[in-house]
């Protein structure tokens, strides 16, 4: 079932998604779809748990951080 849906955006932000929408050939329709289903994996991968699979490689040291490795991860990666 299809939903008409009234937003409130932007000027600039209005044009910019039609400019992409032409240029992808997709709708804004399609487009916003598409971006709700990006929120719901994102959701699937905030929710995913290394303890889960740690046991597959062996006991997880006492002093592991994950929240820490992947932060070192980003700043080098961004240089900041």
């Amino acid at each position: 079932m299809q939903t008409k849906l009234t937003l409130s955006v932007n000027d600039e932000k209005v044009k910019k998604v039609k400019r992409f929408s032409e240029k992808t050939g997709r709708s804004v329709s399609k487009l916003f779809e598409d971006f709700v289903d990006t929120l719901e994996e994102n959701k699937k991968k905030k929710n995913f748990d290394i303890n889960k699979i740690v046991g597959a490689f062996g006991k997880e040291p006492k002093n592991f951080d994950a929240d820490k490795i992947k932060w070192e991860y980003l700043k080098k990666k961004h240089g900041l």
